[in-house]
């Protein structure tokens, strides 16, 4: 066993006795087993320590009064680093995403990475570029896009294409026409292929073109209420018109009747022609029992007036409008038309000998022309050899 003399070297103790020897030095001689704090609650002497300005002692690593060494505890263990770093484990570390990095995220469409451009695919935001984002993307094929405002009546078509004559769309305020491939110039209808404007008459310039339209009211007119004169001048129901010419009670029969409206509207050049039928009973046939009961609009030829919806509003006693238009278009005289029929289109007992004598003794029955109640087609007998006018129905 080695005896400590106040000679004896540090140097030449063994390891653990300079270990008890130190730990006795620094232990309290009435104390038991040394406390795990007892190390640091007292003073260094070895020259790495110093009193505060304050009298606190303020022990150091390295000299540096402003470091601070790691606590031993009773084990040996120590803690060490900055108390306000957090460490992978700590659960309020958190990593975001970055539009950009190249890498899908939640919440991104896309993410291209560098390539990410307002101009490209994948936006700087990371979303999908659209017709009508309002940014201008050609590598996906957009000439323009002026977002919300995107029109195939303006500059900026849906489709993100500059509009241009020749595309078919109408751009207001700069081409009068555009049919597409079909422009031309030439005849009636044809759109000039390279400034968009009307080469001569056409569809919507008020102008009626019996050759090629039923009506026209012109392009702000057409295919408003009130009318069925559709967009392509067309008219959107069965024609019912007073004939330019009267007669007396002899009309010949239904068969006779019916030859005098047909021959009038195709000399007026009224389409579908040869389909009209007189509004005319006889004991046998009225118009309710021979004629269509069509069930859209009656029209005139001023454009397509309505007169009525179907067949049962035309029947329930009051019209829409008088049916004062004749085959040509004009607006008929006041006058009288030959019946012979109810309101409700059955046959009335006054009918001239089912329309083939002018001296019969009971008469016929007549309507009016600008009538709009049931006196349109109901209003009072009258003498067969009268003259009256007849209403002819398209079929």
């Amino acid at each position: 066993m080695t005896t400590l003399t106040p000679s004896t070297p540090l140097r030449q103790l063994s390891p653990i006795l300079l270990c008890i020897s130190l730990a006795a030095c620094f232990n309290d001689p009435g104390a038991g087993a040394s406390s795990p704090t007892s190390a640091t609650e007292s003073t260094s002497t070895s020259g790495t320590s110093g009193l505060s300005s304050d009298g606190d002692t303020a022990t150091t690593s390295d000299g540096d009064p402003t470091s601070t060494s790691s606590t031993a505890d009773a084990m040996g263990s120590t803690t060490t680093g900055d108390p306000t770093s957090t460490s992978d484990s700590d659960p309020s570390s958190t990593t975001g995403s970055v539009c950009g990095d190249g890498v899908l995220d939640p919440g991104e469409e896309c993410d291209d990475g560098p390539a990410n451009a307002d101009d490209a695919p994948c936006s700087s935001e990371c979303v999908w570029a659209f017709c009508g984002d309002g940014l201008l993307q050609p590598a996906t094929g957009e000439e323009c896009d002026d977002g919300p405002d995107n029109s195939d009546e303006g500059a900026c078509t849906q489709a993100c294409e500059t509009a241009k004559c020749g595309d078919g769309l109408l751009w207001e305020g700069v081409e009068s026409c555009d049919l597409g491939d079909d422009n031309k110039a030439g005849g009636y209808g044809d759109c000039t292929p390279t400034e968009c404007i009307w080469w001569g008459p056409y569809c919507g310039d008020g102008v009626l073109q019996k050759d090629h339209e039923e009506c026209d009211l012109g392009k702000e007119d057409n295919e408003e209420d009130g009318n069925a004169c559709t967009k392509s001048c067309k008219l959107d129901g069965k024609v019912v018109f007073v004939t330019s010419e009267s007669y007396n009670g002899n009309l010949g029969g239904l068969d006779g009747a019916d030859e005098k409206c047909n021959t009038l509207a195709l000399a007026a050049g009224v389409a579908n022609a040869g389909k009209f039928m007189a509004w005319l009973s006889t004991e046998e046939h009225s118009p309710a029992s021979r004629m269509t009961h069509h069930a859209g609009r009656y029209v005139l030829l001023n454009g397509g007036t309505i007169i009525a919806e179907s067949w049962d509003d035309l029947t329930d006693g009051m019209l829409a409008g008088a049916i004062n238009i004749d085959e040509t278009g004009a607006k008929s005289s006041e006058g009288e038309v030959w019946t012979g029929t109810t309101a409700a289109g059955e046959a009335a007992p006054l009918r001239c000998l089912d329309w083939t004598h002018t001296k019969s003794d009971k008469g016929g029955l007549h309507g009016l022309v600008f009538a709009e109640s049931s006196e349109w087609t109901e209003k009072d007998a009258m003498g067969c050899s009268y003259f009256a006018y007849l209403i002819c129905v398209e079929q």
